[in-house]
């Protein structure tokens, strides 16, 4: 016998959406929200919008040879989240200007990102959509890496008087600008080659085994400084050399599918399609608010957590290396099973999940300076942050249009580009003012702000899960 749609979504609901891998259900976070989900999506709905067969299954050693090139980004975060501020503050470069040309999200990325996120969406060239940017771009970041410590040095001994522009400090400055704009582009059509070539049932776990070697690549470049004691300008050349090798297989060995997965034709949208789908789905807006509080907690932390152990936490140069290294150690150790996990639990769970870890470590942070509890801390919050790490990419995979993944990655790194300078500022204006002290309740405050609207998203009430929830029925119905 026949079945109405609203007994065969009924019978989805129960089954598909709590398989492991598949959109994760409601429960656990409280009642529902409708925000402006009563609002028509400008974006076409299902039926103008067909699905094209799912990319085939990708083996561990294709996900491994697509993983390599986050090993050396890893490499390129690590070295400026933690090494980088220790060669500012060389030419006493200030807590805030440390903090911003330490993140690796710039402020122009707000421009460049989403633009940069739509044209690979849209482009074909015999590389595909994505590579040619990697091609392009990592080259351009390693030439500068090389350049940046030859025209400027560290300075030995450091400058003792802070806050004052000099030649050395300008070119530093111009160096780190250049390169981190390089990377940032090639970075996000990288990352958004994974909805690419990744079924949707695997992306939690091949998430995991992306940001796993992106972890592994962070704490490699930190043994190096810290046991080895490697020489500050040879530490840009390892990085340079690290992500122009790791690039490299993956450039080589992954091919890009002509037809993204869930998209037989691919319509080219205006700026106003992007603009409204964005403007409409109140579930991709709740995603980037709990993004925006995240980095802002984020950054307001990791380009001063060396600094803090040698200043405040009395650590010497490696101690404080040693400190970071166990941070990014606990997450590389725990993304992998939690992007297990979150196929099997939810996406959002193992998210929330890691946000409390977080929350929670921040928090424990601000009444203790010693060096136990804080290498206790950094694990904790370790954990948190592979937890979200596992999580948080995906989840935008499930709540936007496959052919609109370049873009909604390029829009999810403007939110952040503009969270993570504009939170490096005042916290180094708060360091600057009133000390290492306050880094801590600062960053407490915005991971738990950004639990809000993590508890409000649903995955299911998004524009895109709605629509392949109405390409299924279309199909059950077609097949009777």
């Amino acid at each position: 016998m026949s079945q109405s749609p609203e007994e065969m979504s009924a019978r989805h609901d129960a089954t598909h959406l709590f398989e492991p891998g598949s959109l994760p259900g409601v429960g656990g976070l409280g009642p529902g929200f409708e925000g402006g989900d009563t609002v028509a999506a400008p974006i076409p709905p299902a039926g103008e919008h067909p699905a094209a067969p799912e990319a085939k299954p990708l083996t561990f050693r294709k996900a491994l040879t697509y993983s390599s090139g986050n090993f050396g980004s890893g490499v390129f975060y690590s070295f400026n989240n933690f090494i980088l501020p220790i060669y500012l503050s060389t030419f006493g470069a200030s807590n805030v200007l440390i903090g911003v040309l330490a993140s690796t999200r710039s402020l122009e990325g707000s421009v460049i990102q989403p633009a940069v996120g739509a044209l690979s969406d849209r482009i074909w060239t015999r590389l595909g959509r994505r590579r040619p940017f990697i091609v392009a771009f990592v080259p351009l970041c390693v030439f500068f890496l090389v350049l940046t410590p030859l025209l400027a040095p560290p300075q030995s001994p450091p400058a003792k008087v802070s806050g004052q522009w000099t030649l050395p400090l300008i070119l530093a400055s111009l160096g780190i600008f250049l390169f981190s704009v390089t990377f940032n582009v090639m970075y996000d059509p990288y990352n958004s080659l994974l909805a690419d070539i990744t079924p949707e049932r695997q992306r939690g776990r091949v998430n995991g085994v992306f940001q796993a070697a992106g972890a592994f690549g962070q704490v490699s470049i930190l043994l190096v400084g810290a046991l080895l004691g490697v020489d500050l300008r040879v530490l840009f050349l390892i990085t340079a050399g690290t992500l122009l090798a790791f690039y490299l297989p993956t450039v080589l060995g992954i091919r890009e599918p002509r037809n993204l997965p869930g998209v037989l034709v691919h319509r080219r949208y205006t700026a106003r399609d992007y603009w409204n789908g964005l403007r409409t789905d109140t579930q991709v807006q709740l995603y980037f608010a709990v993004q925006f509080f995240l980095w802002f907690g984020i950054n307001a932390i990791t380009p001063f957590l060396t600094l803090y152990a040698i200043k405040e936490a009395g650590f010497s140069t490696g101690g404080a290396l040693i400190l970071s290294l166990v941070l990014l150690l606990s997450t590389a150790v725990f993304v992998w099973p939690l992007g297990v996990l979150s196929d099997r639990l939810g996406l959002r769970r193992v998210f929330l999940l890691g946000m409390i870890c977080m929350a929670g470590a921040s928090t424990a942070g601000i009444f203790t300076h010693s060096a136990v509890p804080l290498f206790i801390i950094v694990t904790i919050a370790g954990v948190g942050n592979a937890a979200q790490t596992a999580s948080s990419f995906p989840l935008l995979t499930r709540i936007v249009f496959p052919d609109q993944m370049g873009l909604y990655t390029g829009l999810n790194t403007a939110v952040t580009s503009v969270a993570a300078p504009l939170s490096a500022f005042i916290a180094g204006e708060l360091i600057d003012r009133i000390g290492f002290t306050a880094m801590f309740p600062f960053v407490a405050a915005m991971f738990i702000v950004s639990l809000v609207p993590l508890a409000i998203l649903r995955v299911e009430k998004s524009k895109a899960a709605i629509a392949h929830a109405r390409l299924l029925e279309q199909a059950a119905i077609t097949a009777e």
